[in-house]
């Protein structure tokens, strides 16, 4: 399908070809009829683009700090690696759109295929022929609105908010500071609530459009402003100002503040920078209240992504209502958008259409629609197989496939892999598309897959490793070994029981070599540590991380997601386990700052394993940026020992310490693509890289982190026996229900690491 892309590096207006996306749980697929460009987001997005990269440090600052943390933890090169690859990577653009409805995922019942709908969210309401949005976003279009002005239904949202958060009543005089699209719709509005509303702007071709929709408006320079105003509202101020300006300067606050009476309410809605004078708002006891994009539940994934309502009598309005109004006011009549004057280009065209967006000799224009042809359609589901597949030994070529392009994957694992002779990459899929066109073709992939289930369904794959959010982990892994092909799956391996106990039965009857992404087994620090240990011996271990605070929005904070203690603290449970030869009894867990598991950024765990030996795991994840990630020290019987940071490795011994020091703290992604390599073609391996690829370790280390979740809950000591039977018999294991079901044994020597190779 097309869509429009930005070059982050020029700023560059293409429109590019990308795999339409699915509907995923929750989401509603839509095909577009329009979709709105914003003069003002939009514009500014493609203005920073054409900057240097000087100029591009400066309208971004806080991304200069985050390059700058980035810089301190893995040094010059990576750091300046990270920075091109995210000038190289395509953004698509677009945050308003209207068009039918082609499918829905589980989970939405009130919106059907064939039904008209607008739709809201960057990232989800692209430029594009087909999108793909959460339900909470998607709105129905009532009869008799055409979707070119449902298109305008988001931006009518942001003005909407922005009138709501004046706690205007009715008859309020208010001032609308900024007349771009933003402020001619929120006078459109204010209009069809019946508002005693006037318009300012220092563009006369603004007021004059809006002039010529019977909106009253005045030029900011005009002389006699002060003296029209004072005439029209009897010598009274504003009982609210609402600005919807963009600019670097302060004077849109500094003139809201001489327009209000006494005690009025300021509005924030536009991107201005906020200096108020204390002479006009301290004197007048003025309020100041910013208007968040399109109302209540911008920004919460629960709200936008996990599709979780606001309580009605507290959150009457959300941004899903907010949108529906705009739309109601559209099929009533009260709010007309026809005289806004959108210009209308072809989506073929998109290039031209953002060169309206530039002011010229002719003015700019505050309106215009991308138009598509309606003709695009989703991928047909794929052909079941024939028969059952089965593993088969890669004869020559071992094609690799990927579920998923992100950050990770393109910077830790594909470079490693183009470094292994006779690799091949087949197929890559993602969720909404554009990660697969791109990372597919900058790395070589000979096919860019519709979706996942076509890729998988082609049979064109040795290996396929499962790189998607942690949602789709177990059920894309199980679908892999099913399907009869080895699997590579990150971190998490499941976010449930459930999952672990159908990934377990699919790797059991499958036979397929199966590898999950806990790196840190192949570190060489942990390497040189675990054959440093005494035989037998209990170990005391200690693991402190601080992991750091995530950015508000960030996609762990989804609910779907599992949270940090199932995405993240699994990674250190499967670390500690690495190193003491028992097998888990049993786990507390303890959330620092809130007792929810899928909301816990810092949680502290006591691990004890049937040698004796304990553990206690110390995730920070509030912590700040800068500290030293991670430290894991061992106490044993005549040996402690240090890992910092995976930069060195101290053991003290009975005589001197010993430090060893590791260039680029290497926490062991190389060496674990090139095991990947050797365990899919059937390659010879020692003990200890067996121990290191095993899949069985790895399932026990992700059911560990399962039973730590419920720890949170319960506030005591949960068994890390398995409890169902798969389970059970992967990890060697009495059968559930059994005599001796709640005791775990011992492995005998190498059994684990010799079932799995």
């Amino acid at each position: 399908m097309k869509t429009v892309l930005l070059s982050p590096r020029t700023g560059s207006i293409t429109v590019g070809e990308i795999p339409a996306p699915g509907a995923a749980a929750g989401t509603v697929v839509i095909r577009n009829d329009y979709s709105l460009i914003s003069a003002g987001t939009e514009r500014a997005t493609v203005s920073t683009g054409a900057q240097s990269l000087v100029g591009k440090a400066r309208q971004r600052p806080e991304q200069v700090r985050q390059v700058l943390d980035t810089l301190k933890q893995t040094g010059l090169v990576d750091t300046y690696r990270m920075v091109q690859d995210r000038l190289d990577r395509p953004m698509q653009l677009g945050y308003s759109c209207a068009g039918t409805v082609l499918e829905t995922g589980e989970g939405v019942n009130d919106i059907r295929p064939g039904m008209r709908v607008a739709a809201a969210g960057a990232r989800y309401a692209s430029h594009a022929e087909i999108v793909a949005v959460p339900r909470n976003l998607v709105v129905p279009v009532p009869e008799g609105v055409d979707t070119q002005w449902a298109a305008f239904a988001t931006v009518g949202a942001v003005a909407l908010q922005g009138i709501h958060q004046a706690d205007a009543v009715p008859g309020s005089r208010i001032a609308v500071i900024g007349l771009g699209l933003v402020g001619q719709i929120t006078l459109h509005l204010l209009r069809a609530y019946g508002y005693d509303a006037l318009g300012i702007d220092p563009n006369p071709a603004m007021v004059a459009l809006a002039d010529s929709a019977g909106l009253v408006a005045y030029p900011r320079a005009a002389d006699d402003l002060s003296r029209v105003l004072s005439r029209r509202w009897g010598g009274a101020g504003a009982d609210a100002v609402l600005i919807t300006a963009a600019t670097t300067s302060s004077d849109p606050v500094e003139f809201a503040g001489s327009l209000a009476r006494d005690r009025a309410t300021v509005v924030v809605v536009g991107d201005v920078h906020v200096a108020p004078p204390r002479s006009s708002y301290y004197g007048k006891e003025l309020t100041t209240r910013y208007a968040r994009s399109y109302g209540p539940g911008r920004y919460d994934p629960r709200f936008e992504e996990g599709g979780q309502p606001y309580p009605e009598g507290y959150v009457p309005w959300t941004e899903r209502r907010n949108l529906a109004e705009v739309l109601r006011l559209l099929a009533t009549g009260a709010l007309d958008f026809t005289a806004l004057k959108p210009r209308v280009f072809p989506i073929e065209e998109a290039a031209d259409a953002y060169e309206a967006l530039k002011p010229s000799d002719t003015g700019r224009s505050v309106a215009l629609l991308l138009r598509y042809p309606g003709t695009a359609q989703l991928a047909p589901p794929p052909a079941p197989p024939t028969g059952p597949r089965t593993w088969t030994v890669p004869s020559s070529t071992l094609r690799i496939a990927a579920i998923g392009a992100g950050n990770f994957a393109t910077k830790m694992l594909f470079p490693q892999l183009k470094r292994e002779s006779g690799v091949e990459f087949s197929w890559v899929a993602s969720g909404r598309g554009l990660s697969a066109a791109h990372q597919g073709r900058r790395w070589g992939f000979r096919t860019i897959a519709e979706n996942t289930e076509t890729g998988l369904a082609s049979g064109d794959a040795d290996c396929v490793m499962v790189l998607s959010r942690h949602d789709s982990h177990g059920r894309y892994a199980a679908q892999v070994l099913r399907g009869g092909a080895a699997l590579y799956c990150e971190k998490p391996l499941g976010l449930t029981e459930a999952e672990l106990e159908d990934l377990a039965d699919a790797w059991l009857a499958s036979g397929a070599p199966a590898m999950a992404g806990f790196n840190r087994r192949f570190a060489p620090a942990m390497r040189v540590l675990r054959a440093a240990l005494p035989a037998g011996a209990p170990l005391q271990i200690t693991y402190r991380v601080f992991a750091g605070r995530l950015p508000p929005g960030h996609w762990y904070f989804d609910p779907l997601q599992g949270g940090r203690l199932l995405g993240e603290v699994c990674h250190f449970i499967d670390a500690v386990g690495f190193l003491i030869p028992g097998r888990p009894v049993d786990v507390r867990a303890t959330g620092v700052d809130v007792r929810d598991p899928g909301a816990a950024q810092s949680v502290t765990l006591q691990l004890t394993y049937d040698d004796a030996s304990t553990a206690s795991i110390v995730y920070g994840g509030l912590t700040p940026s800068g500290a030293p990630k991670e430290l894991l020290e061992v106490a044993t019987d005549g040996l402690a020992a240090r890992i910092d940071d995976f930069r060195s490795l101290t053991v003290w011994n009975g005589g001197r310490p010993a430090t060893t020091k590791y260039r680029g703290a290497p926490k062991g992604h190389a060496a674990q693509m090139r095991a990947l390599v050797r365990l899919v073609r059937n390659r010879t391996v020692d003990e200890e890289s067996a121990r290191e690829a095993d899949f069985a370790s790895a399932l026990w280390s992700s059911l560990v982190a399962c039973r730590a979740a419920q720890a949170v809950t319960a506030d005591r000591a949960v068994e890390a026996a398995p409890s169902t039977p798969a389970l059970a018999r992967a990890l060697g294991c009495p059968a559930p229900g059994t005599a001796g079901a709640t005791a775990v044994p011992k492995p005998s020597s190498g059994s684990s690491s010799a079932a799995t190779i």
